[in-house]
């Protein structure tokens, strides 16, 4: 059984859901990104479905939230993705097509694709800092479900192809 019920919309980025709108807006103004209002974006709603275990609400590391979105959109040359939940808050993260890549449980699972009740796509390559000050590629999973999850896998595909071209 999957931890989450998905569904994913096509939209753009002028008919993001307020509190996401704001989120990426916010990103694109500090961070000087061109990314118009007619962009491409793929909202993901995510209901949790069942309580996290016990290890997890102990430690504090389970989702805090019962249901939170998740922004995708996908600029000319950038990604930005936009997280919301009611105990989460709201937080972004920011990465130039030509440095992303992308790949889907299937891919990574391969043969055991089949017994994975998740899906979705990771972003790679989001920056991050490691010990000792050197830094390394992060990555992001965005839970997609119908009825456009995988219209927003195609379109983050193509737009990071693009621009590697």
């Amino acid at each position: 059984m999957a931890d989450y019920a998905r569904s994913t919309t096509a939209t753009r980025f002028d008919g993001l859901p307020d509190v996401l709108r704001a989120a990426v807006q916010d990103q694109v103004d500090r961070r000087l990104l061109t990314v118009p209002g007619e962009s491409p974006a793929f909202v993901s709603h995510n209901r949790r479905l069942k309580k996290s275990g016990f290890l997890r609400r102990a430690t504090g590391s389970g989702d805090p939230d019962p249901e939170h979105w998740v922004a995708v959109v996908i600029g000319p040359k950038d990604v930005v993705v936009a997280v919301h939940g009611e105990q989460r808050g709201t937080s972004t993260m920011t990465l130039r097509l030509e440095d992303a890549d992308v790949a889907d449980l299937a891919a990574q699972y391969g043969d055991l694709a089949p017994k994975v009740d998740d899906h979705g796509m990771s972003i790679v390559g989001f920056p991050v800092s490691v010990e000792g000050g050197a830094t390394g590629r992060g990555s992001f999973f965005v839970g997609l479900g119908a009825p456009d999850g995988e219209a927003a896998s195609a379109a983050l595909r193509a737009a990071v192809r693009a621009a590697k071209a």
